[in-house]
């Protein structure tokens, strides 16, 4: 009964401090989650919206407005109504086209709205119920609030866009939340704004005082209040957290849940245990005084006598009453002067068992002991620990109710048992079970058969040697085997082992096929027969050499070897070469990829890249000669033509001015005009082929004179010339010069033509050994997919080229604000990293 006292206080401390502990967490988290689920909802309200006020700046027509609200309307139950009004609150467009033309412009979504992002708490409907209800559709109870302004194609506010949101979506979200109603244990969730007004759910009986009291409590913090009817109540408070949202809110939320709901459970455990523990108490109390009774019975006489020889003791030990006993029934008197027979042998038997008992009991080795039936008489404690089963669960039970075989069909237990019935033994057997919790269990069993004093068998004496964990770690390295072999049959690249004086352990499929041989004849062969015989002489010293190393891992020269197929052609293979030692012998595995058709590419694509370049740089060369050639014509020949024509023309008209016709003269003053503007043009021509100052005054003054040239013309268009430290008088190769010089014409013509800048920087940096040129707009920007060009455009595809001539890089990435960057690299030392070009621009 103390026992059970001590259950019932036990269940009450623990398992009702564990519940109440578990309450607390669960309504704090059930807070917690319709909190952030709401706060989620309400950020992706705003998001959506958001997205929807960028609708005006592209110029979509009203109609498709209004087809984008619908399609979110119906995409997110959660909107009742959207629409859009004019800077005056005139509703332009709306989902449905409800309320359009009508005027909003005296309700706080409109009035609110143009201020910045709004959100409204729950109200109920008013200008949407009669125009719902004649559309067939729901009306809902209340409604919250949305709004935000938006702009127009110029950038100009332009009117608000507002939503009504359903307040029943928000309630169902708490349901989900909630849960099934069979499994809250009276957990409720409810929804109130920051002056504690109830908006959604059930509210807890709390007085005033208390509701005050609770919303001065921290977040998170669980809080027990007594209601009016003296139920103890556990509330929690979160609110709706507004750092993650874009507008601003005051709801919050209140779990709270009846601490007995909550502890029920310990209620009908404490009952079970008084119930159910009170009945055994009761029984066993009765069954063991009967039996105590029935046992005493034939040795009343016994026990007396052991009684008064033990005196007052009361701790005395087991084996100290078995002693006794045992003296006691040898001075006890027989019916014919002495000690019977019977009470002898009892004795002595008793004796003897109480030492054997001992000592079985504790050996570290499990050990049982079965009658002639199979059926457990002893049973010690290593059994105990291996088996799963106490001695107390075994005692009387049959073998086969406490062993399992894992394989009943090829029970080595069964196939014995008429050997152990009949024969001497004794036996030994290994055999595969079950523990009791499932478990599996080897073990060797050595089964000696047990005699009495008149040579009739009395039982079977099991000696266990658990085997277990030498036959887990034989199946895991077992399966670890199957599981590397399947790996390396199935691996796409080859794997050779060999030993440490070179012949091959293993060849795998990828192997054979690789290198053209079957694996049954490469086992045993030396690895040079793998190799061209320009390799094999020093091949094996150098595999004894890493393998006597500490070195596990490492590649086979610089990552690359050479191999040799059956046919006798020769491979590219990537290596890399490890050792490990396996059953006492170190060996070295190779893992080989065929890398043949990679290197002939790679080497082609190298000669072809070279043969470009050289090509580039021939055209750019006959270019410069071609364009050279052009402009001395140009200058030398039309040139000095258009200006002889200039001037017959002006000597021709002096003389003959007075005699011809207002007609005629006004045609020879537009025969004059078509000659200035031819000259003007070849001009231009020779600007364009020959860049003035280029060769005389170098890259800077030539740049800085096409710049100003360019922003005379450019109206609107602010260009600049940038130079970094001394690089007016610096000058570079004439084909480098000329190459950066038409890099940044071509570069600065793009901004102005393509990209719609209104702002264009050219800067120049660099020494005699270095060069580099930036060009940067603030236009459209360039687009990822068409930094190495475009069909039918050439412009970058020439920049690239003209680099690719002098051994320069260039790089054109837009800008992370907006707009273009064009960089152009040049040194005269390949392996400099000046002027880095960068992963991102600015």
């Amino acid at each position: 009964m103390v026992l059970l006292a001590l259950m019932v206080w036990s269940v009450e401390r623990v398992v009702g401090d564990e519940l109440e502990l578990r309450a607390q967490q669960r309504v704090e988290q059930t807070a917690a989650i319709y909190a952030d689920r709401l706060s989620r909802v309400l950020a992706r309200h705003a998001a959506e919206l958001d997205l929807l006020t960028l609708t005006p700046r592209q110029q979509v027509s009203p109609q498709g407005w209004r087809l984008q609200m619908d399609r979110l309307r119906q995409r997110n139950r959660g909107y009742v109504w959207i629409g859009a009004t004019d800077s005056e609150g005139l509703v332009l467009v709306a989902s449905d086209g409800l309320l359009e033309g009508v005027s909003i412009a005296q309700r706080p979504v409109y009035l609110k709205g143009r201020e910045g992002t709004w959100f409204g708490s729950l109200h109920a409907p008013v200008a949407l119920r009669e125009p719902l209800a004649a559309l067939q559709r729901a009306v809902p109870t209340e409604l919250a609030d949305l709004a935000m302004p938006y702009h127009g194609a110029d950038g100009q506010p332009a009117g608000v866009l507002a939503a009504h949101l359903d307040a029943t979506f928000y309630d169902a979200l708490r349901q989900d939340v909630l849960g099934p109603a069979d499994a809250r244990r009276g957990l409720q969730l409810e929804l109130a704004d920051q002056d504690g007004r109830r908006l959604l759910g059930q509210r807890a009986r709390l007085s005033a005082t208390q509701w005050l009291d609770l919303l001065g409590t921290p977040v998170g913090t669980p809080r027990v209040f007594e209601d009016e009817a003296g139920e103890a109540i556990l509330l929690v408070r979160h609110g709706v957290d507004r750092a993650t949202l874009p507008v601003k809110t005051d709801w919050q939320v209140v779990a709270w849940q009846p601490l007995g709901l909550a502890l029920a459970p310990v209620r009908e455990l404490e009952r079970y245990v008084l119930v159910w523990g009170g009945g055994t108490v009761l029984l066993v109390s009765l069954g063991g005084f009967w039996l105590s009774r029935r046992l005493a019975r034939p040795f009343n006489q016994m026990l007396d006598v052991v009684a008064e020889r033990l005196g007052p003791q009361s701790d005395a030990a087991p084996g100290t009453v078995l002693r006794v006993i045992a003296e006691q029934m040898r001075r006890l008197p027989a019916q014919g002067g002495g000690g019977s027979r019977s009470e002898q042998t009892l004795t002595q038997v008793l004796h003897d068992a109480s030492r054997l008992q001992a000592v079985l009991q504790h050996l570290p080795a499990p050990m049982y002991l079965v009658d002639m039936d199979f059926r457990v008489l002893f049973w010690n404690d290593a059994a105990e620990r291996m088996f799963g089963w106490s001695a107390a669960e075994t005692e009387g039970r049959h073998v086969d109710e406490i062993f399992r075989d894992k394989d009943p069909a090829n029970s080595a237990r069964h196939a014995i048992r008429p050997q152990m019935i009949a024969g001497q033994g004794p036996w030994t057997f290994e055999t595969h079970l079950l523990r009791r919790d499932g478990s599996d269990i080897w073990g060797e069993w050595r089964l000696t058969k047990v005699f009495g004093a008149d040579g009739e068998p009395i039982g079977l004496l099991a000696q266990v040697r658990d085997l277990t964990a030498e036959r887990l770690s034989e199946m895991r390295l077992r399966e670890q085997g199957e599981v590397l072999g399947a790996i390396i049959n199935a691996a796409s690249d080859a794997v050779i082992s060999v030993d440490m004086v070179g012949r091959i352990t293993m060849f795998n499929p990828a192997a054979e096929r690789i290198f053209g041989r079957e694996a049954l004849a490469m086992i045993g062969q030396p690895l040079d027969t793998l190799l061209p015989p320009e390799h094999r002489g020093e091949h094996l010293a150098l595999m004894q050499r890493f393998g006597n190393s500490r070195v596990t891992t490492r590649p086979m020269g610089f990552g690359r070897v050479k191999g040799l197929r059956a046919d006798g052609a020769e491979l590219e293979l990537e290596a890399s070469i490890s050792h490990a030692v396996v059953r006492g012998h170190k060996l070295l595995t190779a893992i080989l990829r065929d890398v043949t058709e990679r290197v002939r590419a790679e080497q082609a694509l190298a000669r072809y890249q070279l043969e470009l370049s050289e090509l580039t740089h021939r055209l750019l060369n006959q270019e410069q000669v071609t364009t050279r050639e052009l402009a001395q014509t140009l200058h030398d020949q039309l040139g000095q033509t258009l200006g002889a024509i200039r001037l017959s023309f002006d000597s021709l008209v002096q003389m003959a001015r007075e005699l011809l016709p207002p007609r005629a003269q006004e045609r020879s003053d537009t025969v004059g005009r078509q000659i200035d503007h031819a000259i003007a043009e070849v001009r231009q021509a020779l600007v364009r082929l020959r860049p003035p100052m280029l060769e005389d005054m170098g890259l800077t003054a030539a740049l800085d004179n096409d710049i100003r040239q360019r922003a005379a013309e450019a109206e609107g268009v602010a260009m600049h010339l940038q130079t970094v430290g001394d690089v007016v008088a610096q000058r570079w190769p004439d084909d480098v010069e000329y190459a950066a010089f038409m890099v940044a014409r071509e570069a600065v013509a793009n901004a102005l033509l393509h990209a719609k800048a209104s702002r264009i920087v050219v800067r120049l940096e660099g020494d005699a050994t270095h060069l580099r040129l930036d060009v940067v707009d603030d236009g459209v920007g360039l687009p990822e997919e068409l930094a190495f060009g475009r069909p039918g455009h050439l412009g970058m595809v020439g920049m690239r080229e003209r680099a690719l001539a002098i051994g320069a890089r260039l790089g054109a990435r837009a800008r992370s604000g907006r707009g273009t960057r064009i960089t152009l690299i040049w040194t005269a030392r390949p392996g400099s990293v000046f002027g880095e070009l960068p992963d991102a621009e600015n």
